[in-house]
């Protein structure tokens, strides 16, 4: 056994590292991040490629790490909360490392359009301009990989009659038109970084075992390179790597809430409805109003509501501006003050 210090030790003339995530886990975030600065000793040439951003939001991207965009403007125009949706806080501590040291940050994913465009009519029905998306090559020879994939289908089916098998090959595409896109930016960014190294953020499913992203980056650049990832018991397809690490699991602080149902329509952010306890219930909002400021911040969509929420904890004070249409006459204009909460039991509560 050995610590992750002495594994990157070990490690240190590696090129190429995978680390493997639960999206959810904040213990494998702390993981990554470990790993991380452990490659930082030498920043040079040294480049992050994630998942959680799509490879068309590159430039934007470079922008924030070039200081000419600010963290809200970043996950404004990459669509953070609408394409990937996890917590941030969960990656905000490696993003901001990545950015004090000037290591690149590369988007590896395919884009949202183009993935849905598969499901809907499989890769041979995409119209051009999603095929122009498409990975350059694909590897359809793993049997491994198909295997896992149907086992990872079925597990969603209760059952799989004959007819749902169109919607698994659908399935198949989909996964394999992930994993070959992001192996595509890895291998493109070693080829054009002949003396770089990247460290590789995605999911378990997309790294343990290999035949995901690793194996089609070997195809490509020749390059097998390590693998990483925490051991869980609960991750039994998953708890494959060429290191696996023990790691005490770890929780996000709770979030503060307004404990609001928000609906989020292209004229702004409106309250939908409340869940039991909210305080901003409590102090005068009511359904239907729209939010327009939160502590003096404007509030146009609900991503910049996300931004001036991210920092809040229970307990901590909120001034909400809204507007409420009054049905005759002008809107009314209103700023309501309160204290958040945690988190309720309702799904998806602001």
């Amino acid at each position: 056994s050995a610590t992750v210090p002495e594994l990157m030790l070990k490690l240190r003339a590696e090129r190429l590292l995978y680390v493997g995530e639960t999206h959810t886990a904040f213990a494998d975030h702390l993981l990554q991040l470990e790993v991380l600065r452990g490659m930082a000793d030498r920043p040079k040439g040294l480049a992050i490629g994630v998942e959680w951003f799509q490879a068309r939001f590159q430039p934007v991207l470079d922008r924030y790490l070039a200081g000419e965009i600010d963290e809200g403007e970043m996950l404004r125009q990459t669509e953070y909360y609408q394409r990937w949706r996890f917590d941030y806080r969960l990656y905000r501590p490696i993003i901001r490392f990545a950015k004090e040291k000037g290591i690149r940050i590369i988007a590896l994913n395919a884009s949202r359009e183009l993935t849905d465009g598969i499901r809907r009519s499989g890769i041979n029905g995409l119209p051009k301009d999603l095929r122009d998306e498409l990975p350059d090559s694909y590897d359809v020879n793993d049997k491994d990989y198909e295997a896992l994939l149907r086992e990872m289908f079925e597990a969603h089916q209760a059952r799989m009659p004959r007819s749902d098998e169109a919607a698994f090959e659908r399935f198949v595409e989909v996964q394999l038109t992930w994993d070959e896109t992001m192996a595509q930016h890895v291998a493109e960014y070693l080829d054009s970084n002949p003396g770089g190294r990247i460290l590789v953020l995605a999911g378990k499913g997309h790294v343990g075992g290999r035949s995901g992203i690793p194996n089609r980056v070997a195809r490509r650049t020749g390059l097998r390179g390590k693998t990483i990832a925490s051991f869980s018991p609960a991750s039994r397809m998953f708890n494959t790597a060429d290191y696996l690490v023990l790691a005490n699991e770890q929780t996000l602080p709770p979030a503060g809430v307004m404990r609001v149902m928000l609906d989020n329509r292209e004229e702004g952010v409106f309250v939908d409805g409340f869940s039991h306890g909210s305080p901003a219930k409590a102090a005068g909002l009511e359904k239907g109003d729209r939010i327009t400021a939160i502590n003096g911040d404007p509030i146009r969509h609900f991503a910049d509501l996300k931004i001036a929420m991210i920092d809040k904890q229970p307990g901590s004070d909120i001034e909400v501006t809204l507007k409420r249409d009054r049905l005759i006459g002008s809107d009314k204009v209103e700023t309501v003050s309160f204290q958040l909460v945690g988190p309720s039991p309702v799904p998806h509560p602001m």
